[in-house]
């Protein structure tokens, strides 16, 4: 018996009446994405071969007050593996190596911690970019700042940056 398929559902299809079984199967197609692709658990080809890291915050503060928006990056000294995270208003940070928020590799970090600030525009109106804190916070081997994260317990560090920022107000760009 030959079949003749048509994206028409019929009372003998299984597909209910109205219902094309083409917007049927994106349906499924859709259904199956949001079951398998939207899984808290990934994993590809390359997850099982990366080293475990473990959950890491803190709160960077710039003489006493909250380092709003500043950048702070870890450099393993026995990997070559790097996590960073951005300061919210409150100076608070969480650090990402793989996936948003998910930490630092474990052992000692030398650590550095920058800041954007938008100082003009290119021609093009592209914003130009400067960092503002001191220069030393800026070379993870001269910032002085290091830091263990722990296979156990909380990894909560805190970091302060002392030194007059390097852009004057009047000449950063809102």
């Amino acid at each position: 018996m030959k079949r003749n398929i048509s994206c028409e559902g019929g009372p003998y299809s299984g597909i209910p009446p109205g219902m094309s079984p083409c917007l049927m199967i994106v349906a499924l197609c859709g259904l199956l994405a949001a079951t398998f692709g939207c899984s808290k658990h990934y994993e590809d080809r390359f997850s099982r071969a990366r080293p475990p890291v473990f959950k890491t915050s803190g709160r960077v503060t710039w003489n006493g007050s909250p380092a709003a928006g500043a950048t702070v990056a870890l450099q393993s000294r026995t990997r070559n593996l790097a996590a960073s995270g951005t300061t919210d208003r409150d100076g608070m940070f969480t650090l990402t190596t793989w996936r948003p928020g998910d930490g630092a590799v474990a052992g000692e970090h030398l650590v550095t911690i920058t800041t954007s600030v938008t100082t003009g525009f290119t021609p093009e109106g592209r914003p130009i970019q400067e960092n503002d804190m001191p220069p030393k916070y800026s070379d993870p081997e001269k910032s002085g700042l290091t830091t263990t994260i722990s296979e156990k317990g909380k990894n909560v560090l805190s970091f302060e940056v002392v030194g007059p920022p390097q852009i004057p107000k009047k000449a950063a760009k809102q």
